[in-house]
């Protein structure tokens, strides 16, 4: 897997019980939830027991008997670890697109949803988080997810380590001095391959070659993983191979020693701010977004109304909230400045057929004391029926039904606000 990492993410000086960062990130990230192929999914987030057992009842396949995985992030000394799980769209190359490309046939591009499983760790007190990942052209997804578990832990100035020459000839260094680690491959910068016998006949000359950067690449076990440092022309990498009786998801997994190896080898000398993507294309930042607003309204429910209210927003019930006696959809904005409400068919369907659900609109649901709007008669407003394409295993169609800013501003019947 390859190894991508970032520093100076260390949580507000408020927090610190790991227990209670763990519970911080689970709230505010989420477990994932497929669609309803279960090819995709609906929304990021955590991987969790819920998650693997529906998409084996959609895919009628079978689990793995012992399936123990924790739904929170495990605590190991200083690390949080958790999987988290995204999806986006990536081209396919079905026969259409194979006839289109050398002019025989007109089509448009065709594409369909990826899902990428990232592993985290967070060492809380560095402030050092390392993603380990497969697939191509994903980096900007990695720093929506390192954007928002900063945000969630209001780490002040987080940084993405750029991997270069320096960076990957001190790896190399501390891994070869270090007892725990022996050098299994050497690729020479001509690109040949190097006996090993002969690394050790001429010890010292190769080792200032491997201080200096004259190598292609590297290959490092120990007992727990191996690890791989590139330096080609155009890339430079570090790949990661953790053997999976200690990587496998569940309560034997043990990610600490690799990760915290990887800390101590790892020496950035280029950092720079993360910068969200704008097109948001695995929708990490709005499911982010929608967790804000839910843990507002929960925590103003709770907190302000005095009632007990529980998340149901997984549960696909046409509503988000359940605090008795009412029921509440949850709609959140980060910072747009045009903020219609959109409602699917079940969720329509609900607002139509229970006497106590109500609408809370959440605005600026990033911001430490968000705004919420409170819509206690739903029905009065007028909502218009609309539909969207969706990308599944095909592309089909979705209604939705939609309410102006306007429209809902005016049945506004009270906003408050609370602080997370």
């Amino acid at each position: 897997m390859r190894l991508k990492i970032y520093t100076n993410i260390i949580p507000e000086t408020s927090i610190t019980d790991p227990a209670e960062l763990a519970e911080k990130i689970y709230n505010y990230l989420g477990p994932a939830v497929i669609d309803f192929t279960g090819w995709g999914l609906l929304r990021p987030g955590l991987l969790t027991k819920r998650l693997i057992i529906d998409v084996c009842n959609v895919w009628k396949a079978e689990k793995r008997k012992d399936l123990a995985i924790y739904d929170r992030p495990q605590i190991r000394g200083e690390w949080l670890f958790f999987d988290y799980l995204f999806s986006k769209t990536t081209s396919t190359n079905p026969i259409i697109k194979c006839l289109t490309t050398v002019g025989l046939a007109k089509y448009g591009e065709t594409k369909l949803t990826n899902t990428y499983l990232i592993t985290v760790g967070l060492n809380y007190k560095q402030g050092t988080l390392l993603l380990l990942y497969n697939g191509k052209k994903i980096e900007a997804q990695l720093d929506d997810l390192a954007y928002v578990l900063s945000h969630t832990l209001k780490a002040s100035k987080p940084k993405t380590a750029e991997i270069n020459t320096n960076l990957l000839t001190k790896f190399a260094t501390y891994l070869e001095e270090s007892p725990r680690w022996q050098l299994k491959g050497w690729v020479s910068k001509e690109g040949r391959t190097i006996e090993l016998d002969l690394v050790q006949q001429n010890k010292q000359e190769y080792l200032n070659k491997l201080k200096r950067g004259e190598w292609q690449s590297l290959l490092f076990q120990d007992r727990y993983s191996k690890i791989k440092l590139a330096i080609g022309p155009r890339t430079k990498t570090i790949d990661v191979f953790i053997k999976k009786k200690f990587y496998n998801p569940g309560p034997k997994r043990d990610l600490r020693p690799v990760f915290e190896e990887l800390s101590k080898a790892i020496t950035p000398d280029k950092v720079a701010d993360i910068i969200p993507s704008g097109n948001d294309e695995a929708g990490i930042l709005r499911a982010y977004t929608e967790r804000r607003g839910i843990m507002a309204v929960l925590k103003l429910e709770k907190e302000k109304h005095q009632r007990e209210a529980h998340d149901l927003s997984y549960e696909f019930q046409g509503y988000d909230i359940k605090s008795e006696p009412i029921l509440i959809e949850v709609k959140a904005f980060r910072n747009s400045s045009y903020k219609p409400i959109q409602l699917t068919q079940n969720e329509y369907q609900t607002l139509n057929k229970e006497e106590n659900y109500h609408i809370y609109i959440v605005e600026e649901a990033w911001d430490t004391i968000p705004k919420i709007n409170i819509i206690n008669e739903p029905k009065k407003i007028f909502f218009t029926k609309q539909s969207k394409d969706i990308i599944e295993t095909k592309i089909a169609s979705e209604e939705y039904f939609e309410c102006g800013e306007d429209k809902w501003r005016s049945k506004v019947a009270k906003t408050d606000y609370v602080e997370l």
